[in-house]
């Protein structure tokens, strides 16, 4: 096989003379074959670009998340990506088209392109594979020209700025001296075209074998309007590398061939040793400039199939050119559909966002196409009844799927638009429509950026009367589902639970509650029953019931349902309250209240400090003094002996400091104690028998003991738990030998419950202390050992009315620095009964606490906080 003729491959940066350059190729006997790109008002001589090349590279850059004027354009390509998918793709597609051309081809010949400047390595491996002569021939132009010219053409389409541009010269200058150190390199620099000596120079480098009748017709190519961003008004100040490197290149441009190399290696040394260009001072966006050039693109007179296009002016800015490009590009989207890369692109140009245009008909039946959501869901009949149709008094809407109806003009559109060709289709067809309305508004820019007539489509529009029924006649809700009249339902009470995750809530809906537990399982699966549903929800509403959701569907999550129905007309006195978690009748009354009420933040805590006295204290000091057991008592005089015997039985209890306080019982609770400290005090080294003259609560009870202990390290006792025997003797150990900054140590929990107790639970502090798994709630019980200068450090336990004040306490230790670690052993018994605080007082009040909690400690995420409240505005 003979040895084919060479390649050269224009490169350099875009707006720096490689068009001019390839028009001077040819009359140097250089060919520039292909389907070049006509000329248009950024390059009138025409591009000299192949069409087929240039979509190829432009499709590869996008698919590699590094199109060119992109901000992520200025950065490398990703490690690999030759041998990626989208990589091996292009090159088998370079290979294909670069085989039948070099076969034409007699003599030397040039493909030019700025776009290979970033994928050299694509290009050597073509050739390599084809056994093509490769060399490089680099165009070079002033960077703060290209800055003025780039900036000028592209900042309404991309927002292109000063800093951007000098950034993408020094990056595409780089890469082909980084990428191209092992090919023939000539540089070229624009300037030097304008000065006669130069450009003698300069053509005589280019083709040394052509005679001088070529030369200097090679040089009439060149004009002096093509000078058109001369310096003025730049933009942004040049960086010093940038200038440094153009001065490199200008130097190496004027050098002869057989002279260049050791200036270029020079230059590629001092390339090596510069460190990232620095990052810009954020500019404001023009946002009245781009939204004017998008427009003047979308407006532009139909004279050719790209013009007619409802894509062409995404074709022709995504091209940078007009013309066969951007016909090719057309025609790729047609047959292939847009990928996402795409598409993320085209969303970051700007666009308007009108809010939603009416349209009118004088038919006696309109037809709406629904795109995305499922009709036969409750919360797509509640959008269609926002869209702004105006139709006479008889007038029906009737609403099918999108593109079952081919008659139809408007459409309701709910989908994102999707890539591949489906949905260049369905794009295709929204673009046909009269009105589409959205009630997404960045979906309706991305819409209108393909042509299509969207709007924004918000729950504040006025209604339509698709949800008013006939005459105001429930009948067919009633014949249907089985529900009767709103106003009916309205005599009977004045709050509608819809759906329950709570069994006490299901009991307990008598009036003014009342209920439906199986909403769920209300809709027939078909799109009447489900336009009927969404009729007597807003009949509900605008007849004053206040509505509450348990159970939400995917589907009335993603479609807004319930906010929809909120916003309109006298459905705005009604409220709706959207629970997270199960709930009883009586917290649900409360949480109700609270919203009435215009949800008024919580009282600051208070932590009680009653007056204490001591009713038994017996010290053996001639022990030494181990651990202290602290044990807050409150009418449990039934239960404490379990609690003070597991004490007694611990293997360290000689050792062991127990102290007792008393809050205030109405019970013999301090009477049991003191005559049981009375018998067992000589076998503990301490027993102490505190009293409250007052109730304090539990904070107030504990923060009693930790000030009178001894022991550096406190175990926290509730009078209805018990501990193992070995429960000091194996947390005492990880305590003594634990970091200065813990503060707790946990055991393994055992959960004992009583007959009547519904407790599911078998083992509680079972997962080691992590504070991101305490941020949705408290898994860690209070029986644990706390270090004492820990208490002390944040101030003691917090008084939180209705309980909670050992997960407050651990908040407040994780806010000081403080941690704790979990001793892996079942050390303890919480005896679980329905007369426990828990039972009785906390699990009623979860949200009040949860509102609580999170406000004191705002790094907490509680389930109970994500209820939501669709309450009319002048209830706060």
């Amino acid at each position: 096989m003979s040895q084919r003729p060479p390649l050269t491959l224009i490169v350099g940066m875009h707006r720096s003379g490689t068009s001019l350059l390839g028009s001077l190729l040819p009359a140097c006997g250089i060919a520039m074959p292909g389907p070049l790109i006509a000329g248009d008002t950024h390059n009138p001589e025409g591009y000299f670009e192949r069409a087929d090349i240039t979509a190829l590279q432009e499709q590869l850059l996008i698919d590699l998340e590094r199109w060119w004027p992109s901000p992520r354009g200025m950065h490398r390509l990703p490690q690999n990506w030759l041998t990626s998918e989208p990589g091996q793709q292009a090159l088998k597609d370079l290979i294909a088209l670069l085989q039948v051309e070099a076969e034409r081809q007699q003599g030397p010949w040039a493909i030019k392109d700025p776009r290979s400047s970033l994928l050299l390595p694509l290009w050597k491996q073509a050739c390599l594979t084809l056994k093509i002569p490769l060399q490089l021939l680099l165009a070079v132009r002033d960077p703060a020209e290209v800055m003025v010219s780039l900036v000028r053409r592209d900042q309404a389409v991309t927002g292109m700025d000063g800093w951007r541009a000098q950034r993408l010269w020094w990056h595409h200058n780089a890469q082909v001296l980084r990428d191209g150190a092992d090919l023939p390199l000539q540089v070229v620099s624009y300037s030097h075209w304008f000065t006669p000596d130069t450009a003698l120079k300069q053509v005589n480098n280019l083709a040394p074998e052509a005679s001088q009748d070529q030369q200097r017709q090679a040089l009439k190519a060149v004009k002096p309007e093509h000078r058109r961003s001369r310096l003025h008004d730049l933009p942004t100040p040049l960086f010093r590398p940038v200038q440094a490197m153009y001065q490199r290149l200008n130097q190496l441009a004027l050098q002869p061939v057989e002279r260049q190399r050791p200036v270029r290696q020079a230059l590629e040394q001092w390339l090596n040793r510069q460190p990232e260009l620095p990052a810009p001072a954020p500019l404001p966006r023009r946002r009245s400039r781009i939204k004017q050039r998008v427009k003047q693109w979308l407006g532009k007179p139909a004279v050719n199939r790209v013009a007619e296009h409802p894509w062409g002016a995404l074709a022709e800015l995504s091209c940078g050119s007009q013309g066969p490009a951007a016909e090719h590009q057309l025609h790729f989207w047609e047959t292939q559909g847009f990928r996402s890369l795409e598409l993320e692109r085209i969303a970051l140009l700007a666009g308007s966002t009108p809010a939603a245009e009416p349209w009118s008909s004088s038919e006696s039946a309109i037809t709406l196409q629904v795109r995305g959501g499922d009709l036969n869901q409750w919360p797509v009949h509640a959008w269609i009844q926002h869209c702004p149709i105006e139709r006479a008094s008889d007038g029906e809407i009737l609403v099918l799927p999108f593109g079952r109806a081919t008659e139809s003009l408007v459409a309701l559109n709910l989908m994102d638009v999707c890539s591949g060709q489906l949905g260049a289709e369905e794009l295709l067809a929204l673009a046909q429509l009269e009105r589409v309305w959205d009630p997404d508004r960045d979906r309706v820019r991305l819409l209108r950026q393909f042509g299509v007539n969207a709007s924004w489509l918000h729950p504040h529009q006025t209604t339509n009367g698709y949800l008013t029924p006939m005459n105001g006649n429930w009948d067919a809700c009633a014949e249907t589902l089985g529900l009767a009249a709103p106003e009916q339902l309205r005599c009977l009470g004045t709050t509608l639970c819809l759906g329950t995750e709570s069994p006490a809530l299901s009991q307990e809906l008598h009036p003014p509650l009342l209920g439906i537990p199986g909403f769920n399982g209300l809709t027939q699966g078909d799109s009447r029953s489900a336009h009927l549903l969404a009729q007597w929800l807003q009949g509900c509403l605008s007849n004053g019931l206040e509505l509450v959701r348990q159970q939400i569907t995917p589907e009335e999550q993603q479609m807004q349902g319930w906010q929809v129905l909120r916003q309109t007309g006298a459905a705005q006195k009604a409220p709706i309250l959207i629970l997270n978690a199960a709930i009883s009748g009586r917290e649900l009354q409360q949480e109700l209240h609270w919203y009435r009420q215009g949800c008024p933040p919580a009282e600051p805590c208070q932590t009680p400090a009653p007056s204490v006295r001591v009713l038994f204290d017996q010290d053996k000091r001639q022990r030494s003094r181990g651990l202290s057991v602290c044990i807050s008592l409150y009418n449990y005089g039934a239960r404490i002996l379990d609690a003070l015997n597991s004490v007694l039985a611990q293997s360290e209890a000689g050792s062991t400091e127990l102290i007792v306080v008393d809050d205030a019982s109405s019970d013999d609770s301090a009477a049991v104690v003191r005559t049981w400290m009375q018998e067992h005090h000589p076998q503990l080294g301490r027993c102490l028998l505190l009293q409250h003259n007052s109730n304090g609560g539990l904070a107030a009870a504990r923060n009693t003991a930790f000030r009178l202990a001894t022991s550096p390290w406190c175990f926290v006792l509730d009078a209805d738990n018990q501990l193992e025997p070995l429960a000091l003797q194996q947390c005492g150990q990880l305590a003594r030998h634990s970091a200065a900054n813990c503060a707790v140590v946990h055991s393994l929990v055992r959960v004992q419950a009583e007959q009547g107790s519904d407790d599911p639970r078998v083992l509680v502090s079972d997962t080691p202390w992590q504070q991101q798994l305490l941020r949705g709630g408290n898994y860690i019980d209070a029986m644990a050992l706390v270090r004492r200068e820990a208490w002390e450090a944040i101030g003691g336990y917090t008084h939180i009315p209705g309980g909670w004040e050992d997960f407050d306490f651990w908040c407040s230790l994780i806010d000081a620095g403080w941690h704790g670690v979990l001793c892996p052993q079942v050390l303890a018994t919480y005896t679980s009964h329905s007369s426990s605080m828990r039972a009785e007082s906390t699990t009623k009040q979860e949200r009040r606490l949860s509102r609580l909690l999170q406000a004191r400690h705002p790094w907490l995420d509680l389930p109970q906080c994500h209820d939501q409240a669709i309450w009319p505005p002048s209830k706060g």
